[in-house]
């Protein structure tokens, strides 16, 4: 029996075509690509910076509220004091009688509220004074800090990490199905950024911005990246933090 050379064509077409559907109906889904999260872009915080005359730096943020927070961070605890918005020194003073000791090794003043710049740089000189603030020693570096995995491998990093800023991991974590790694994923990003949106959640992320020093932007990076990831990007980061303990 013989074809025509268009017939032959028609042919050898329906075979590949029979042969992709077989192909396709056999595609394991763990290996589907994941569609990219539509996420909402982050705000600025608009959180500001000062170096005090000690070496202490210091972080404000003004937001509409009917009191503030002011934040001693230092290198093995935090202390959290609430202020009023109006007639704050009496309740400031009652807080540094209490606080006893001087307090050394300060990383940073964190201080959140409705007050003007000057008010919040007196609130800092004033803390530095009264308790005898001191900036960290000589060796900083003691301090922890992201490596290269966590800042080349951002969202990959996520999984293993129990805080977005830790240097901290868990490598011995089982690695995410596809399924897994959506819902992970999903609720990092939405988490995120109900953090971002309160000011209690600002003041923590900026705390740990200035305890772990993470790259500028460290926290809009995770949170976009997070949301156009795939479940690789744990494995990517696993193989990163083997290869480095290999050397």
């Amino acid at each position: 029996m013989r074809f025509s050379r268009r017939t032959l064509n028609i042919i050898i077409f329906c075979c590949l075509g029979i042969i992709s559907w077989i192909h396709l109906g056999k595609t394991d889904p763990e290996l589907e690509p994941l569609e990219p999260l539509k996420l909402a872009t982050l705000s600025e915080a608009n959180w500001q910076n000062w170096l005090s005359q000690e070496g202490i730096p210091g972080y404000w943020q003004q937001v509409s509220a009917d009191h503030g927070n002011v934040r001693i961070l230092l290198a093995d605890q935090q202390i959290d004091w609430p202020l009023p918005a109006q007639e704050w020194s009496d309740e400031l003073q009652q807080h540094i009688t209490t606080a006893g000791n001087p307090k050394p090794d300060t990383i940073a003043i964190l201080i959140q509220g409705p007050w003007a710049e000057i008010e919040m740089q007196a609130i800092a000189a004033y803390l530095i004074k009264q308790l005898q603030l001191q900036k960290p020693g000589s060796d900083p570096e003691r301090l922890p800090t992201l490596g290269h995995c966590e800042q080349t491998y951002v969202a990959g990093s996520r999984w293993f990490r129990n805080q977005w800023s830790a240097a901290e991991v868990q490598l011995n974590k089982a690695l995410p199905l596809r399924q897994q790694w959506q819902e992970f994923r999903t609720q990092q990003t939405r988490a995120m950024r109900q953090h971002w949106l309160s000011n209690s959640g600002q003041l923590d992320i900026q705390s740990d911005i200035a305890y772990h020093r993470p790259p500028a932007h460290y926290y809009q990076t995770l949170y976009q990246q997070l949301g156009d990831s795939q479940k690789t990007a744990a494995q990517e980061y696993l193989d990163c933090k083997q290869q480095i303990a290999a050397q």
